[in-house]
Formats: structure tokens, C-alpha cells, sequence
């Protein structure tokens, strides 16, 4: 089967081999492609480590089905999410003040849900 690069998108026939959560809540997904030509397969080299966009259908995806992708992929570039940026500060500060990072996940959850509760507060306050 040959793979197909058209406006951009490449389409090459493939399963869903593995599914695996992350820490983040992200997902980790095993592709397998079906043999592929070498020249096929160098335009899949050619994307190993760039962000886009997954369209993943079980029949023939049609123009219609991706018309209203973003223009680009947010949060991929490489950099933190201003989230993933606070938990890496509180992380910090945590085994700073306790010399290890047992029950930190515990205490994070908890943080969060005070710092949650404080702005609840300042609505309730009318501040």
C-alpha cells in the first residue's frame, strides 16, 4: 500500500497497536503501519519527533473530516504548559521543604484544591 501525502496530510493504512497513560494524562500510542515501500516509509522518517495532529479513522478519512484543524498544534512545541511550569515549581518547593518526594502526588492534589477553595472564597466575598 502506498502512502499518500496530499495538501500536507500524510495517509498511510496503520493500527492502533498499544495505548498507554502517561503521568500527565496524556496517552502513548504504538502505531504499526502495514510494509510500506522505503520511499513510503522515509516520509514517515521524515515526521519522527514533529507535533500535528492524529486523525485516526476505520474507513477512508474524506476532506470533511478534518476541514476544522487548528492551524497548528498548541502545547508540542517543546515548551511547558504554564500547568506543567507550576507543578515542576511546586515539585520543587516540596522536596526542598521535605527531603523527599514521597506523597508528593498527595500533597499536590491537596495544594491544588486549596489554592482552588482561596479563589472560591474571593467570589464569595465579592472581591
Amino acid at each position: 500500500m502506498m502512502v499518500k501525502k496530499i495538501e500536507n496530510l500524510l495517509r498511510v493504512p496503520a493500527i492502533i497497536s498499544g495505548v498507554r497513560t502517561l503521568v500527565d494524562g496524556g496517552l502513548s500510542l504504538g502505531v504499526t503501519t502495514q510494509e510500506l515501500k522505503p520511499e513510503d516509509a522515509v516520509e514517515l522518517f521524515k515526521l519522527r519527533g514533529k507535533s500535528g495532529f492524529m486523525v485516526f479513522k476505520a474507513t477512508k478519512i474524506l476532506e470533511e473530516d478534518i476541514v476544522d484543524l487548528p492551524d497548528e498544534v498548541k502545547g508540542f512545541k517543546g515548551e511547558k504548559s504554564p500547568s506543567q511550569r507550576l507543578r515542576g515549581r511546586m515539585f520543587v518547593y516540596y522536596k526542598g521543604k521535605h527531603g523527599t518526594t514521597k506523597g508528593f502526588n498527595t500533597w499536590y492534589t491537596d495544594a491544588l484544591n486549596e489554592i482552588g477553595d482561596r479563589y472560591l472564597a474571593k467570589v464569595n466575598d465579592g472581591q
